[in-house]
């Protein structure tokens, strides 16, 4: 689906709930067919937080829509980003969103190149710095 273009709108763009809890998203990039990225808007409700992580082949950018200022952990550190902010995070750098705020975070994150999925995302213990292997 590389020529031409989609438009969808984006109510019609269904909102996923995470299994066991935690941020919702809606998959733009498949709903729009995307082939050589993914791009996901997400919701992070307060107390909610992604896993800490670093890709194999995925470098990602990201954009904090509303509910801000958010955090993200990079590479162990703290960063604060505002409203309209946009932070590009290398796939070798370790990264996590984490909303401990008392408001709801909706981010834009776009990756590319798209990988093997959610197999692309290596899991790192945020204490040792060790893989967590996927079981």
């Amino acid at each position: 689906m590389a020529d031409g273009y989609t438009r969808v709108r984006g109510i019609d763009i269904e909102r996923r709930e995470r299994k066991g809890g935690g941020p919702a998203s809606r998959d733009v990039a498949g709903a729009t067919g995307c082939e050589e990225m993914t791009c996901r808007v997400w919701v992070f409700h307060p107390g909610d937080q992604m896993a800490y992580h670093r890709h194999h082949s995925q470098e990602e950018l990201y954009n904090l829509i509303a509910g801000g200022p958010q955090e993200m952990l990079i590479e162990g550190d703290v960063v604060v980003i505002e409203d309209g902010d946009w932070v590009r995070v290398g796939k070798n750098t370790t990264r996590r969103i984490q909303n401990n705020s008392d408001r709801e975070g909706h981010w834009l994150i776009v990756g590319a190149p798209p990988g093997t999925g959610i197999t692309d995302g290596i899991r790192i213990d945020p204490e040792t710095g060790e893989e967590i292997p996927r079981t």
